[in-house]
């Protein structure tokens, strides 16, 4: 089955530092574990494509401040904001709710849609 999402120009230079491709349903993710693991549950829940949701949920957010994060970068600054939700939305999900599935999805960092 051939890859269907379109994004826009403005849309794939926005994504491209934070994926290995934007063409294929089989990618890799450059995020930092916290924040692939929260991409992930919101994805699970979500009726969008895994980047689609990274763009409108995650980059669309500008509280967050993905933006800070380097490209592929594996241990960003401990006061960067991206990372301080991500690790607030696992703390409330594992301590509140007891769903030690989130944590698991952190080492994910391969996505296969289709």
């Amino acid at each position: 089955m051939l890859f269907s999402e379109e994004f826009t120009a403005e849309e794939e230079a926005r994504l491209s530092p934070y994926f290995t491709n934007l063409d294929r349903s089989t990618f890799g993710l450059k995020l930092p574990q916290e924040v692939a693991g929260a991409l992930f549950s919101r994805y699970s829940r979500s009726t969008k494509s895994l980047r689609r949701t990274f763009l409108d949920e995650f980059l669309g957010d500008p509280t967050l401040g993905l933006s800070d994060l380097l490209p592929g970068q594996a241990e960003p600054a401990a006061d960067n904001a991206a990372l301080k939700k991500a690790r607030a939305f696992y703390e409330r999900v594992l301590v509140g709710y007891g769903d030690d599935s989130v944590a698991q999805l952190g080492g994910a960092h391969l996505a296969c849609e289709n």
